[in-house]
């Protein structure tokens, strides 16, 4: 019985509530303290580098890797012509 109620402990706060950025940043604005923030922002850069930038119809993802961190952004399909060109 004891196991039970502890596995439907642990289920119910699995499903606990999400907070949204905006509210994140709005509580660090009220305390001061944006570690929540920061540790956040750290999660999506690690899952955007994981999964790659999602780039609308008609543009293509860019990186650029530096000593320890890579920039991506997305690029029209002419301008990537253009740069493939240079070369």
């Amino acid at each position: 019985m004891r196991v039970l109620v502890l596995l439907g402990a642990m289920l119910v706060a699995g499903c606990g509530s999400f907070a949204s950025m905006e509210e994140l940043e709005r509580e660090a604005m009220l305390t001061g303290d944006w570690s929540a923030v920061e540790q956040r922002e750290r999660v999506l850069a690690r899952r955007e580098e994981r999964e790659g930038l999602s780039c609308p119809q008609g543009h293509v993802s860019y990186c650029e890797r530096y000593v320890g961190s890579t920039n991506c952004k997305c690029i029209t399909n002419d301008t990537m012509r253009d740069v493939l060109a240079a070369f």
